[in-house]
């Protein structure tokens, strides 16, 4: 799904990148940032933002208030503002634009986030309101009936085109006045005025329909016979809102009655001239006559239909029983007419017809029964229509899969199987793997045709009587029916991901994507449907955290490692808010002088409950989440105010090190916080050391070299670290603006009894030398170590032979003029 987009309207440029990084850290996306009311109309029709996050007080002539009402008037983007004004007429002019919230600076990040979660489902309610209202106008200007609606005292409301023409006035002067001043009614027999249907349903709050032959008077005096009738509106809870009336111009009809009355010879030409097809039956079901409309729709001659019967071309049992009722309660006089829908054979062998079929009774004057007169029109079409729109409501458009809704429904009607016969199923989570880099880099349209073939794959895959369905985006799902053992769902993942790892060729791509597959199995991993659906998720991303194109099983554990994983979550967007985080220093050594060169900054977590927690319990959480991003802006500014102040306090060290995690580099503004960084705490960008891991360096090399150039050109230094450890390209290290390369600790620690060790620390050594790089060697603890580093020459060293990491403070205590 896509991340709302968001314009921050803000002239304080720090508070201004405080919300942005809180909004990234809620998961919107920040299209751009205006410091002044024009700018910000600007941007929003740039833009088209889903919000605007508004100051009210801005630099130059047009304040936030005013922005705003030019914003929601022109584009209707909904506005929150941010201010720190509640006085009243500031309020008053803010209640005058619409606005979707109003935060008082200074304001939690929850309240942030609920204000504009908030603002965002009101804003879609009022746009699906106001689709829904035009689709009811569009819906009753096309019908063929006239229909007006009123309020609770008979005041017009509402008239289509048809209720115009009839009644010789526009909506515009019709509405508020009472309906009947519009109209009068009266009885065609004495012309006597009778109350109009709609004041009757007021009153009644029932249905009203004309129990006499009536004539419709406009206020021009033009008259008419109608069908007429009138129904409440009521709300959910029974309340009157009002009443709608509908009638229809019966002059043709009642012409044609006229017609049969008066001659045989007319209603024979009006017979065969009908445009829907229509008959005379026989009492007994057979045809008496028919016309060619009716002919056109079975696709049989008159000779044919005239030797068969009406009971011949319905379709089925159920049918042919509903028919038979009716007609039995047209000879018994209990109905005076009926109409139904029925499925009917056509001549074609296999082709059915869907129809409305209405009859009527026609008795000579002696009130005896003589035979049937029915009316067939063709709604195949509709039917067509109406099966089209069920289809869609239960699948997935894209695919033609079952969609998520869908899937429930069969998953639960299928748990309610299982349960019964005491037997198993299993659910397969399937989900893509990389498939955002396919849509980044080949379009969402080549995205769309994979997601169509993936789709057909996955059909030939399962088992006829399994379920398959999509449940968004490269999301499918699998329901196995029938599982005796789990090896029965293993065998089909298997043959989902050989089936899925083919490549497909798609407007000459060649496209390979795998997959990863989560398994829960009822009743094992959960008994109802959300904890089974719950489950093969979980197993799904073990997959991904196993090297994706695999399959996995749930267990316990996963769900343990689950919640822990969110309590950790929480707890980091806690400590994010409370100063619940620390830094600790560990110096470097210069190899050659034994003094103090440097120092890297290590975070650390001081939960309320947990006490000091290290990075390897919470950082690949803080890099899943993305709450890495605010974690690494807060360690470097943190890191280079304590620099800063060691320079000012002439402290033990003249340079920080700082990590920079790949997630970090994926923000496309991290130049700029650096920078911003070092301007804000008046570090000199030399006193910056930043290290950056290979696997970082590596995931998107020319967009990093770009950054690295940036920073190097800033003056910050630039170290790789746990260098040997990932899969760094010499070519592009060679390229790589960087002054230093850090040995990892895992070919240290066996120095130098190690062979492999001594031989791969010699080789990281003389390379870095012979690109002009510096190295320094992390995990040094023991004199034998440290010897072999130096006879290497290694140029600088760290680790517990030195110090372990500690508080600024420690670090100042016992660090000061000690020599190595």
């Amino acid at each position: 799904m896509l991340a709302n987009k968001i314009l921050i309207v803000e002239d304080e440029g720090i508070i201004a990148m405080d919300i942005r990084k809180q909004l990234e850290g809620f998961g919107y996306e920040v299209v751009a940032t205006a410091f002044s009311g024009g700018q910000a109309i600007t941007l929003a029709n740039e833009h088209k933002p889903d919000l605007v996050m508004m100051d009210i007080v801005l630099k130059g002539d047009m304040d936030g208030i005013s922005a705003a009402h030019a914003i929601a008037e022109s584009l209707h983007i909904p506005v929150i503002f941010l201010t720190a004004y509640s006085d009243p007429a500031t309020l008053l002019r803010a209640k005058a634009t619409g606005a979707y919230g109003y935060l008082i600076k200074p304001f939690r990040p929850d309240e942030l986030h609920a204000s504009i979660e908030v603002a965002l489902y009101k804003h879609q309610l009022e746009r699906q309101l106001k689709e829904s209202e035009q689709w009811f106008g569009k819906t009753l200007h096309c019908i063929s009936d006239a229909v007006i609606a009123t309020d609770t005292e008979g005041r017009i409301r509402f008239m289509n085109p048809v209720a115009e023409t009839a009644t010789g006035q526009p909506l515009e002067q019709a509405k508020g006045t009472l309906v009947n001043e519009l109209m009068t009614l009266m009885t065609e027999s004495n012309r006597s005025i009778i109350e109009n249907p709609v004041l009757r349903t007021l009153k009644s709050l029932a249905v009203t329909d004309m129990d006499c032959a009536t004539l419709l008077v406009s206020q021009s005096g033009v008259e008419f016979p109608v069908d007429d009738g009138a129904a409440p509106i009521l709300d959910d809870d029974g309340t009157l809102l009002g009443a709608v009336m509908v009638f229809r111009d019966i002059t043709a009809r009642r012409q044609m009655e006229n017609l049969l009355r008066e001659s045989e010879e007319r209603f024979h030409s009006s017979f065969e001239l009908a445009a829907i097809g229509m008959a005379l039956i026989a009492l007994d079901g057979g045809f008496l006559q028919v016309n060619n409309s009716l002919c056109e729709i079975f696709g049989y001659t008159k000779e044919e239909l005239l030797s068969s019967s009406l009971q011949m071309l319905t379709h089925g049992d159920h049918e042919d029983n509903v028919l038979d009722h009716h007609l039995r309660q047209l000879l018994a006089d209990e109905l005076p007419t009926f109409q139904i829908e029925t499925e009917c054979f056509h001549k074609v062998a296999g082709k059915t017809v869907w129809t409305m079929l209405s009859a009527s009774l026609v008795r000579n004057p002696d009130n005896e029964p003589q035979y049937f007169i029915v009316q067939i029109q063709n709604i195949t079409n509709r039917k067509y229509a109406e099966q089209q729109l069920i289809y869609l409501a239960n699948h997935d458009p894209l695919t033609g899969l079952l969609n998520r809704d869908q899937f429930h429904n069969r998953l639960t009607q299928a748990l309610s199987s299982v349960q019964r016969h005491d037997t198993k199923l299993a659910l397969m989570y399937l989900d893509l793997d990389r498939f955002k880099l396919i849509n980044d880099t080949l379009g969402h349209r080549l995205g769309d045709l994979l997601l169509q073939a993936v789709s057909d794959r996955l059909k030939n895959s399962v088992r006829t009587h399994d379920i398959l369905a999509r449940l968004g985006g490269d999301e499918f799902i699998v329901l196995l029916s029938d599982i005796n053992h789990i090896d029965d769902a293993a065998r089909i993942a298997e043959k989902t991901i050989d089936i899925l790892t083919q490549p497909f060729t798609l407007e000459n791509n060649d496209i390979v994507v795998t997959a990863s597959i989560g398994i829960s199995v009822y009743p094992d991993d959960g008994k109802d449907s959300h904890t089974l659906l719950m489950n093969a998720d979980t197993a799904m991303y073990l997959a991904k955290e196993r090297g994706k194109n695999n399959y996995q099983f749930y267990t316990l554990a996963m769900t343990e490692r689950s919640l822990e994983r969110m309590t950790i979550e929480r707890g980091l967007r806690h400590a994010l808010t409370h100063n619940e985080l620390r830094l600790h220093y560990q110096p470097q050594i210069d190899a050659g002088s034994g003094h103090g060169i440097g120092v890297e900054a290590l975070i650390r977590w001081q939960h309320p409950e947990w006490g000091l927690v290290y990075p390897d319990r919470f950082i690949n959480v803080a890099e899943e989440t993305g709450l890495i991003v605010p974690i690494g802006a807060w360690v470097l500014r943190t890191a280079c105010l304590q620099a800063k102040a060691w320079h000012e306090n002439d402290g033990p060290f003249g340079c920080v090190a700082v990590n920079v995690s790949a997630r970090q580099f994926m923000e496309t503004n991290l130049f700029q916080t650096i920078k911003q960084t070092l301007a804000d705490t008046g570090l000199k960008p030399s006193a910056l050391e930043l290290e950056i891991t290979e696997s970082a360096v590596m995931q998107d090399p020319e967009s990093t070299l770009q950054v690295l150039q940036q920073l190097q050109e800033l003056g910050v230094r630039l170290s790789i670290d746990d260098f040997g450890t990932g899969y760094s390209s010499l070519t592009y290290l060679r390229r790589f603006p960087v002054q230093s390369v850090k040995i990892d600790r895992s070919f240290v620690v066996d120095l130098p009894s190690n062979e492999g060790s001594r031989t791969l620390v010699r080789a990281i050594i003389a390379l870095a030398h012979e690109l002009n790089l510096l190295v320094v060697a992390e995990g040094v603890e023991t004199e034998e170590q440290l010897s072999f580093l130096k006879t290497q020459q290694c140029d600088s060293l760290q680790g517990y032979m030195f110090s372990r990491p500690v508080s600024a403070e420690q670090l100042e205590t016992g660090f000061n003029n000690m020599v190595f």
